[in-house]
């Protein structure tokens, strides 16, 4: 069978699931059924991202994501971002809980020597720890806002993306 052949003028974008599909949570309603011990997919190697990029730049990547699973389980993350940074904007989509004082100052250190923007998206499910918690489990919103305010205070612009859990007639104004 014969297939036609697209040739790849450009690349926009680049997504890398560095954790594979491993968590430190487990949301009821993952789309990609991640958790803890769940290891569908495994690490992604640094050389793995390294060769990656490598290729991205060259196609014109205009932008890197990094996510998961949780990616900051994966220890090489902080190196992959580093290397990104030399090619393009890059984003990782966090739920926030393993941004310690120690990795945020590690964000800012990487940022800083940067060529391009650095951003930290952290998730919540909900406006509220109780509906926050009902689906990504106790302790999950407190430790998010504890992760943002770290980053803030590291002189990061963290973004909190909100999945809207709650009806209509429930809008804040």
């Amino acid at each position: 069978m014969n297939f036609p052949e697209v040739t790849l003028t450009h690349l926009d974008n680049l997504w890398f699931q560095v954790s594979g599909t491993l968590c430190n949570i487990a949301c009821t309603h993952c789309f990609n059924n991640s958790g803890p011990n769940v290891r569908t997919f495994d690490f992604l190697s640094l050389e793995t991202v390294r060769e990656e990029i490598e290729s991205a730049a060259r196609a014109g990547v205009k932008e890197i994501f990094f996510t998961g699973g949780e990616p900051f389980l994966n220890p090489a993350l902080p190196e992959m971002l580093s290397l990104s940074l030399k090619h393009a904007p890059t984003t990782v989509l966090t739920n926030g809980m393993l941004i310690n004082d120690r990795m945020a100052g590690r964000l800012a250190e990487i940022e800083l020597a940067a060529r391009y923007s650095l951003e930290i998206r952290v998730s919540l499910d909900g406006y509220t720890e109780e509906m926050n918690d009902a689906i990504r489990g106790k302790g999950v919103f407190r430790s998010a806002l504890a992760a943002i305010a770290l980053l803030s205070r590291r002189g990061l612009l963290p973004l909190v993306t909100i999945v809207r859990t709650w009806p209509d007639d429930e809008e804040v104004s």
